[in-house]
Formats: structure tokens, sequence, C-alpha cells
């Protein structure tokens, strides 16, 4: 972290008038997606059922036994 940036920062914030953070602060929130659009619902994720019609994974825990049985124990 550079503190000698974030330092510089806080004193030149602090320098505004109240009017010129008010416009920072608006421009800041215009560049930051809501919290609501940076998360994605999981049923919409991708990778949620991406493996649904694998016959070999229909028994995940099983799947996994199985692989672990071959990779630990040869």
């Amino acid at each position: 972290m550079n503190h000698k940036l974030i330092d510089s920062l806080v004193q030149i914030i602090s320098s505004l008038t109240p009017e010129e953070r008010q416009t920072l602060e608006k421009q800041l929130a215009s560049q930051q997606p809501s919290i609501q659009q940076s998360f994605i619902s999981i049923k919409d994720d991708p990778c949620v059922g991406m493996w649904k019609d694998r016959e070999d994974l229909q028994d995940s825990s099983a799947w996994v036994r199985q692989m672990r049985k071959q990779e630990w124990m040869g």
C-alpha cells in the first residue's frame, strides 16, 4: 500500500470545499458498480449445473471418493 499517496489524497480531499467534495463523491459513486450489480445470483452463475448431464458425476461424493482413492492409493 502506498501510504504517501494515501496521505497526500487525504490532504487534498480535506482541502476541498463542500461543493467540491460533493462533486467528488458523485464521480466516485458513478464509477463504482453498486453492490447489487457486483453480485450474481447463484442460479444465474454459468458454472452451476455445468456437469449436470455427466453420468459419472450423478453422485458427486462417490466420484470424489473414487478420485481420491485412485490418486492417493495408486
